[in-house]
């Protein structure tokens, strides 16, 4: 057995870990041990008190510590006061830095940044730390921590800055006067600590605009004044408040040009794994280069307490974000709308696969375009797996065949001037990955819609449009924000694509399908708009005619709109 401790300046995660499985079987916690915080008196009596007996029970081999302030020189002296207490294990202690590297990033490359109590963050390249920006504490530093929020909000509050329903909240909730609040700020130890026990209020309360604003502010500090100079972009936190706060925490760093690969509430689990030699730092870094943003955590938490208003708002919270994530992929969605419109002007083909919901979506599409365009149905197709049943009914195993797609694609006798975009909110669904490997293969022009970056999707496709949306306001649900997004670039493709053939004119439908009462009349009103005639003349001409554009050309005597 081994055991493995991450430890910030307010609590310490300890976990008792069987290497012949790296299955964490125990876990405990106690007070932090940051030994800038405490002296080593009370470190002593806190692993004699509460670590030591815990473990009591265990034959330990070893003892891994990583915490906040382990500086090289308490190091020793933290190694000399675990050997004191387990003196027949290896023992090791080092910085709070270190256990996130390992847990993170490991052998790879990119920014890891700790948002606990106290806020870190380095540069790591093949695991050897590239560049580092001091976090200098809580007074001078440690922007975006706990203590960085708390004095925020604590000042926000008692300047008058705060709106008067956060004050109230405020109140209900703690007892503190400003002199009992400035007493323990400036008079008592862990002033850092008492600041941060403020952030659980921020967090529920992160509903509101204004404590929105105040977390994305500190954040933004955070970033400005740590992350800017680095030379990478991607981000691996690790602590309570980049947990908690990983909403905001993505959009600012998105909006600043980085991406936030993962985050961790700790690391222990994963430095279980590297402690067991079950996963090395390199074949961590190999694994940390694809994460499912789809599948991580809802930002929210009790949705069955909800009110319904407070439900619906949440909802469409989230839901804001999408346009902003189709606004980042807009250059891949130019580059495959460029290239497909020359396609289908040879008599190429757009074919949309996808299983379940993306599947759906792509078949709405499809079977949009011929009625709103006057397209025939063959030019832009969709394909879900499972066949059209799937539209209706979930075909039990029909997305887990990577073969499947093309043997699906290959009915409609493909061809080079045909272009196959698959659609898969998590980018692994095997139907999509293997049809769009196949096609690229067989020389189609391919594409992927997914919401995850650097998925097996994306790395098959000639263009990933990558709309990454975060994660769903029900955990895993795809059919949300990521089927809106897919629904979105759907649009944009084929309307553009239309466009671009000559299926509409100035920005009318002139071209489609008079299939209803509504949609004769329509089509009437554009011709006595277009050619200045009576409504009786126009109603005549279009049916004598079928369409708007026929009905303009014959009018004009022209053979083109």
């Amino acid at each position: 057995m081994i055991v493995i401790a991450d430890g910030g300046s307010t609590t310490c995660d300890w976990a008792v870990v069987d290497t012949s499985t790296a299955s964490i079987i125990d876990r405990f916690q106690t007070d932090g041990i940051n030994p800038f915080a405490r002296s080593q008196e009370e470190i002593e009596l806190l692993l004699q008190q509460s670590v030591a007996p815990a473990l009591a029970q265990y034959s330990i081999e070893a003892i891994y510590l990583y915490g906040a302030g382990v500086t090289p020189e308490k190091s020793i002296l933290l190694s000399g006061l675990l050997k004191k207490q387990f003196p027949q294990a290896a023992v090791s202690a080092d910085s709070d830095m270190v256990g996130a590297v390992l847990g993170s990033v490991g052998k790879g490359s990119g920014i890891v940044v700790i948002l606990g109590t106290g806020s870190n963050s380095a540069c790591y390249y093949n695991g050897e730390k590239s560049a580092s920006v001091p976090a200098l504490g809580y007074i001078l530093g440690d922007e975006g921590s706990g203590a960085a929020l708390g004095k925020a909000l604590i000042g926000d509050i008692f300047k008058g800055v705060a709106p008067q329903h956060i004050v109230d909240r405020f109140n209900e909730q703690y007892s503190f006067s400003q002199a009992e609040i400035l007493e323990r700020v400036y008079r008592q130890p862990m002033a850092n600590r008492f600041l941060a026990s403020f952030a659980t209020f921020l967090s529920a309360n992160l509903e509101d605009s204004y404590v929105d604003r105040l977390v994305e502010g500190c954040f933004e500090q955070f970033v400005r004044r740590n992350l800017r100079a680095y030379p990478f972009r991607r981000v691996y936190a690790i602590g309570s408040v980049a947990y908690y706060f990983r909403g905001v925490l993505r959009r600012v760093l998105e909006r600043e040009g980085f991406e936030l690969v993962s985050v961790q509430i700790s690391p222990i689990d994963s430095l279980a794994r590297y402690h067991s030699g079950i996963v090395s730092g390199e074949e961590q870094s190999v694994d940390s280069t694809f994460r499912k943003i789809t599948e991580e955590p809802s930002y929210y938490d009790n949705l069955e307490t909800m009110s319904v208003k407070e439900c619906l708002q949440s909802i469409n919270r989230e839901d804001s974000r999408v346009a902003d994530a189709v606004e980042r992929a807009m250059p891949a969605i130019e580059a495959l709308v460029s290239q497909l419109i020359p396609r289908l002007k040879r008599g190429g083909r757009l074919f949309y696969m996808g299983a379940g919901t993306s599947g759906r979506l792509g078949v709405l599409d499809a079977s949009e375009v011929p009625p709103t365009f006057g397209m025939p149905p063959t030019v832009i197709i969709g394909i879900i797996a499972g066949g059209d049943k799937a539209l209706r009914i979930p075909v039990e195993g029909a997305e887990d065949d990577m073969e499947q797609g093309w043997r699906d694609l290959e009915k409609f006798n493909p061809t080079p001037l045909d272009t196959l975009v698959g659609i898969a909110a998590s980018g692994t669904t095997p139907y999509v990955v293997g049809v769009l490997k196949r096609a690229g293969e067989e020389g189609l022009l391919t594409a992927a819609i997914v919401s995850n970056r650097q998925s097996p999707a994306a790395k098959q496709a000639q263009i990933a449009i990558e709309t990454v949306v975060g994660p769903e306001f029900v955990t895993g649900s795809s059919r949300m924000k990521s089927g809106t997004a897919q629904k979105l670039v759907c649009n944009m493709i084929t309307t553009t694509a239309m466009i671009g053939i000559g299926r509409v004119k100035g920005n009318r439908m002139v071209n489609m399908q008079l299939s209803n009462k509504k949609l004769v009349d329509r089509g009437t009103r554009m011709l006595v708009d277009l050619l200045n005639l009576s409504y009786e003349q126009a109603y005549n001409l279009l049916l004598l005619h079928g369409s708007v554009q026929r009905a303009i050309e014959a009018f004009k005597g022209d053979d083109k709109v």
